[in-house]
């Protein structure tokens, strides 16, 4: 007979609850560190938020060394959520471009472009109180290694998506010119999100974003 073969193992559950200490931790760390950003108070303490979470400070110290690491992996979780939705996004856009009816090419391509800049102004600037809040605190910190060099991994999927974007309908941008794009996209969010102007999210910004991207994507009218 064949020898009997054991049940399969169960997943240990420390592995389980470790995920959701550091979930319950970084969600309570986002809770805090919007309310004290709108209230222009000081960053919130590891003790606060481990209260928040339910977990002990020294809970919370086996996963983070200290406020700074919790503010970096809450950045890091958030910008990595937008980057694979504007993925989603314009991958979806772009499906659905051959089979857009009673539309040119370069119509459903600037149609495209449209509500992939708008959902990048919501992604990195925020569309409420609360993700604004933490949309600035993100931007304030951009400037330590690790943040720039996340920074620039993103500039390079955006750059991605927009010269597949181009692929289909526009002209392939030379790298420079992607590289200047990536930058401006950037740029004109980041000032509006620590300036908190009232421009971040009207039509009227969206407008003129699309019409940056739009004149570096542009095939230009061949000779005659």
């Amino acid at each position: 007979m064949p020898a009997a073969t054991e049940p399969p193992k169960r997943r240990q559950p420390s592995q389980q609850r470790a995920q959701h200490t550091v979930q319950a931790i970084l969600q309570a760390a986002a809770r805090l560190f919007a309310e004290h950003e709108m209230r222009d108070q000081p960053e919130p303490t590891t003790e606060q938020i481990a209260a928040l979470a339910g977990v002990s400070v020294g809970s919370l110290y086996q996963y983070f060394a200290d406020r700074a690491a919790i503010l970096r992996a809450l950045i890091e979780q958030q910008r990595e959520a937008a980057m694979i939705a504007l993925e989603t996004m314009l991958a979806e856009r772009m499906a659905a471009m051959p089979a857009t009816a009673g539309m040119p090419g370069q119509e459903a391509a600037r149609a495209a472009l449209r509500a992939y800049v708008q959902a990048y102004v919501l992604s990195f600037g925020g569309y409420d109180d609360h993700t604004r809040a933490l949309a600035r605190l993100a931007w304030r910190h951009d400037r330590d290694e690790d943040a720039v060099a996340a920074l620039r991994m993103a500039s390079e999927r955006i750059g991605a998506q927009l010269q597949a974007l181009g692929m289909r309908t526009l002209r392939v941008p030379a790298p420079a010119q992607m590289f200047a794009l990536t930058r401006a996209l950037f740029g004109v969010v980041r000032a509006a999100s620590l300036e908190r102007s009232p421009l971040l999210g009207s039509p009227a910004l969206e407008d003129e974003l699309v019409r940056l991207c739009w004149g570096l994507l542009q095939r230009e009218p061949e000779a005659g």
